[in-house]
Order: structure tokens, then sequence, then C-alpha cells
């Protein structure tokens, strides 16, 4: 808000008879400004919008027993929510999920790794990150296998992932890490996955 200024007698006011009234205190009106002449007011604001996109891979399981079970390429379909986050050469941590499903003659494969991962950048530029990192993860694996008479029904492993990737300013990245999963129920579940997502 602006202050209002007190109102001042020069020195010929105040070499008048005392009868002579004081002038009247001048106050400051703050000037009438139209929202068309306000600079600040046609600068458009940038507003945070809901941002929504596909995520789109494929699994390459190492194990040929797993493959002859599974198929030898596991497409990965999912769903990505808000914004990719820029990542930074100081680090970031973030959750880490993924949901891998795949079926083939009657057998089937779940497989979801959740835990905790780490990206740094290693190059950066207006407009793309590269960066590389790791995680480690709990693994839920859910497998059904007719020819090993196998139905595991949900179990959990151990392991984590080397990774490395790049991202399209907050819009897009493309990413592949290689998965080392315990064995469960005598199958190596391990390989290389390569996404990549969309934000609109």
């Amino acid at each position: 808000s602006l202050l209002a200024l007190a109102a001042f007698s020069g020195p010929a006011a105040r070499a008048q008879a005392p009868m002579d009234p004081a002038p009247p205190a001048a106050t400051d009106t703050p000037p009438t400004t139209t929202r068309g002449n306000d600079p600040s007011s046609s600068t458009p604001k940038k507003r945070n919008r809901f941002r929504i996109g596909p995520e789109v891979g494929v699994y390459l399981p190492t194990s040929s027993k797993a493959r002859d079970q599974f198929g030898s390429s596991w497409l990965t379909l999912g769903l990505g929510i808000g914004s990719i986050g820029r990542v930074t050469p100081q680090g970031q941590t973030s959750f880490d999920l993924q949901v891998l499903y795949q079926s083939k003659n009657g057998n089937h494969v779940f497989l979801a790794p959740i835990g905790i991962g780490y990206r740094v950048a290693i190059s950066q530029n207006s407009s793309t990150t590269v960066y590389v990192g790791a995680t480690a993860d709990l693994y839920l694996a859910d497998l059904r296998s007719g020819d090993y008479d196998v139905h595991s029904g949900l179990r959990t492993g151990f392991g984590g992932s080397p990774l490395v990737g790049i991202n399209f300013g907050d819009s897009g990245f493309l990413e592949a890490r290689y998965l080392a999963v315990s064995r469960i129920k005598d199958f190596d579940l391990s390989g290389l996955n390569v996404t990549a997502g969309y934000r609109f």
C-alpha cells in the first residue's frame, strides 16, 4: 500500500499571521490503472496442469527356461501420471514400482519390483538429461508352469537393477535396466527391461 505524505508549510506560509488557517493536509491518491494498462497483467502465469501418458516397454529374460515357459520377449504397458522429474547432478531418490505380466500356452508370470531407486545426471543441456542409477527392490511374483507343475501363488524375492536413461525435458524418457531377481520356484526371472514413456 502507498504511504500518505504529510502536508507541510513552506517558509512563506510560516511568516503569515496566526489567524491564517493552515493549508489542508495533502493525501496521495493511488493512481487508477486499468487491467489492460498493467504490464504484469499481460504476462500469462504458468499453471500446473494434470499430465498423463503411456509407458511402453519390452522385457527380455536371460534364462532359457523362463524364455521357453513364458516367451522370449514380454511386452509391458503402463500408465504414467505427472510430469517426468528432472534428474540433477546432485542425485535424487525416488519410489520404484513396475508391473510385468506375460502368458504363453497356459503358463503365466507376474512380476512386480517394489523398492527405492537412485538416479544421478551425468550430462545435461536445456532439453535432455542423461543419467545413471540403481534400484534395490522387493519382488512380488506369481508363476504358473504346467511343464514343471508349478503354481506358486504369490511369492517374494529380492534383487535390484543398474540402469541408464535419458529424459527429454519433463515430457518423455527412455530407460534401460537389468533386473537381477533371486530365484523363485527354481525360475530365474532376471532380464533386461527397456521402457519408453511420454506425458501429454
